[in-house]
């Protein structure tokens, strides 16, 4: 092939790479909800999630970075010479300064885009706190921090990755060293810092310290607690086998997101939902609009990424059918 070629070639998947982002970047600035408020289903488009739209989006970076430097590496000659007769003997400063404009372009943008803290309270480490306590709020239940009191008079336990030692301490009564002792976590360690941040530096999940104080729990006897007013009664009294049943399912849980009283993950398939309830896993996949083929043995991770709904849908329809037997 002749220069004009492979010039003609690269400047062709240049224009496809433009254009592939530009369409992309419109999807998810325009059309793709973003943020924990917006639900799940919605963030699809024939058939991708808005992440997997932007892993796109990056692919296509990269690409077009190649091909820029291909382009440039093809054309260097014609852009010396024009460079030359344009700027005379200060080509050469011309060229560096115009690749500094594009860093400073992007200094700009960052410089002054406008910062609207209130548009974006619910982005960032507490994003998920933010969207518990919405859910929670509409669902009329009243949230005090790391417990949440149901109508019954039972506390349910919120343990989630950016739970700390320190709140389920405050939550449980329990000493946070004796917790991070039954989890085998050195002495040294921070009891400040977020369980999500503590299972990358060692080996335990949110469920072995949902576990772990579930069974702290058991063994403990505990005052009887008044709803109103949270005052301890003067004699404690030890759960019963109902109560510790029904205290671990919200250690388990975080019964604010599920009605039924189980807890509902992204691990779980359409049997064990079925085996926790006795409702039968095809009407399950029914309600949620799944066609007759799905398998009842995948996981629901899997299952949402290749269907339109959510882990909250989930959960909706099985607290509905429950309701229902």
């Amino acid at each position: 092939m002749k220069k004009t070629d492979w010039q003609y070639l690269v400047d062709t998947l240049l224009f496809l790479c433009v254009v592939g982002i530009i369409l992309i970047g419109f999807l998810m600035g325009l059309v793709l909800p973003k943020g924990p408020s917006a639900p799940e289903s919605a963030k699809y488009f024939l058939g991708l999630h808005r992440h997997q739209w932007g892993n796109v989006h990056f692919y296509l970076s990269i690409a077009f970075t190649a091909l820029v430097i291909i382009h440039l590496i093809l054309s260097w000659k014609w852009i010396k010479s024009k460079s030359r007769q344009i700027f005379k003997k200060g080509w050469s400063s011309m060229l560096i300064l115009t690749a500094l404009a594009s860093i400073l372009i992007l200094a700009l943008f960052w410089a002054f885009y406008p910062r609207i803290p209130g548009a974006y309270e619910d982005y960032g480490v507490r994003a998920g706190a933010k969207a518990k306590e919405h859910n929670l709020a509409k669902e009329g239940v009243p949230v005090h921090e790391e417990t949440i009191f149901l109508e019954d008079g039972t506390v349910a336990i919120i343990i989630t990755g950016q739970t700390t030692l320190i709140q389920v301490e405050k939550a449980t009564g329990i000493p946070a060293k004796d917790i991070a002792a039954k989890l085998e976590l050195p002495a040294k360690v921070s009891l400040d810092e977020s369980f999500g941040r503590l299972r990358k530096l060692y080996p335990l999940s949110i469920q072995d310290v949902r576990d772990t104080v579930t069974e702290m729990l058991k063994k403990r006897t505990v005052p009887v607690e008044e709803k109103e007013g949270y005052k301890e009664s003067q004699e404690p009294q030890v759960k019963s086998e109902e109560e510790e049943e029904h205290e671990s399912k919200l250690t388990r849980g975080i019964l604010a997101e599920d009605q039924s009283g189980i807890l509902i993950t992204g691990r779980m398939t359409l049997f064990d939902i079925q085996k926790e309830t006795g409702i039968s896993a095809r009407k399950i996949a029914d309600q949620l609009g799944l066609p007759e083929s799905t398998p009842h043995n995948e996981t629901l991770g899997r299952l949402r990424k290749r269907h339109a709904f959510s882990m909250q849908d989930v959960r909706d329809v099985v607290a509905d059918l429950m309701k229902k037997k």
